[in-house]
């Protein structure tokens, strides 16, 4: 029998009791355990789920849509940075709109649920619109979302009506990025980087998405300590399109022992100069450039890895960029492929991930996805680790 409501309930009572326990006695973080407070979360919204009419959907939605626009605007008109951060300082709604040149009556508007109401005219910051007032992954990412993804979802109707429902979008040069934005022809890669402001925003929010999923998880790649140590010069690790390192320093810290002149950071040549120039804890680590769809430049490694790369891309894609790696593979290495792992019912955040990736011609895949992908560049999946919050570690060989 399903359960009833009072059982959800009385369920979900007892998960939020718990937690209520855990900080009581100390024994929980929110600030530090990821998953608990993501799992909190998960909480809160399947009461809502719960509880909800399909006619309250609507009215659950609509507060989130203005909540975020508002905290554009406010991000756009550097609102943030007038109030001060002190604790219980803050401004009249008249002052501010004078310091932004505003029309008061539009500043209460669009203030009204994004910060704390002093009195009858006064503004103060909340815990969350701090972390607005300066560049930081949060500010960042409020203003990709809004600007982007927003955006491609609100053209995604008439992206389908000009392209039809046939296929899934794979075309990069065809994304419902760039339909948004009139600029079909053009990749993501150079939407992103049409502007120094852009490129900012756009850096800063994937080093925030980046913090989100570890590097292993509890993947153990302490074997591969082991094995460095019998062969004097064999590359130990190259880190596949890993951006600025964020996911390689993950490594070296949670597997002690790699020896870093013999691990790889591989990117475009932009990304990994940038690398070698602004981060002296990658000083010892070989920085090659490279291009996925082209020959991999480190033959024979031991470990090929690579993070949140093959969900930007369409499945030939991606089998044409894992046959450049199988291509270079010896017998016993091994691919680690880090991504979001869809299972029969995926989580709320998961589908959002894969209708994001929808908005680039990505996609997040299940298991079977990648087993397709693997298969069709000659490689074969070993072993899964599963991360908690819903990605995995792929391990591959040659097949």
């Amino acid at each position: 029998m399903a359960p009833t409501l009072a059982d959800t309930l009385d369920s979900l009572a007892e998960r939020l009791s718990q937690a209520a326990e855990g900080l009581r006695t100390g024994n929980l973080s929110l600030e530090t355990d990821q998953f608990q407070r993501m799992g909190l979360i998960k909480a809160g919204t399947d009461l809502i789920d719960a509880v909800s009419l399909p006619k309250d959907k609507f009215l659950v939605w609509l507060p989130h849509f203005t909540h975020i626009t508002a905290l554009r605007l406010f991000i756009k008109w550097k609102a943030f940075a007038h109030i001060p951060v002190e604790d219980g300082a803050a401004i009249s709604y008249t002052e501010l709109s004078r310091k932004l040149g505003a029309d008061v009556s539009l500043i209460t508007l669009v203030a009204n649920g994004s910060l704390k109401q002093v009195g009858a005219d006064g503004l103060a910051h909340t815990e969350f619109s701090k972390a607005l007032t300066t560049p930081n992954p949060i500010w960042a990412m409020v203003q990709l979302g809004f600007d982007s993804q927003m955006a491609a979802f609100s053209a995604m109707p008439r992206y389908f009506d000009q392209f039809g429902l046939a296929t899934e979008p794979t075309d990069r040069l065809q994304t419902v990025v760039a339909f948004a934005e009139g600029r079909l022809g053009s990749t993501v890669w150079d939407i992103n980087h049409s502007s120094e402001e852009r490129l900012q925003v756009f850096t800063i929010a994937m080093a925030g998405i980046e913090e989100l999923m570890p590097a292993l998880g509890a993947y153990d790649l302490s074997w591969a300590v082991e094995e460095a140590s019998k062969s004097a010069d064999r590359a130990v690790v190259v880190d596949v399109g890993g951006g600025r390192g964020q996911a390689l320093k993950g490594i070296f810290k949670t597997t002690p022992g790699l020896p870093r002149h013999r691990c790889v950071l591989e990117d475009l040549p932009e990304v990994v100069e940038a690398a070698r120039r602004d981060d002296p804890e990658l000083a010892e680590v070989r920085m090659v450039a490279m291009d996925f769809f082209r020959e991999q430049p480190v033959k024979g490694a031991l470990v090929y890895y690579m993070r949140r790369c093959l969900h930007d891309y369409s499945d030939d894609e991606c089998v044409r960029m894992l046959r450049q790696i199988a291509g270079a593979m010896a017998a016993d290495s091994r691919l680690l492929v880090v991504e979001t792992l869809l299972g029969a019912q995926p989580s709320p955040l998961q589908v959002a991930m894969d209708f994001s990736m929808m908005a680039i011609s990505g996609k997040e895949r299940t298991l079977e996805g990648f087993e397709v992908i693997t298969g069709e560049a000659a490689l074969k999946i070993t072993a899964v680790s599963q991360i908690p919050g819903g990605s995995a570690v792929i391990e591959c060989v040659l097949a």
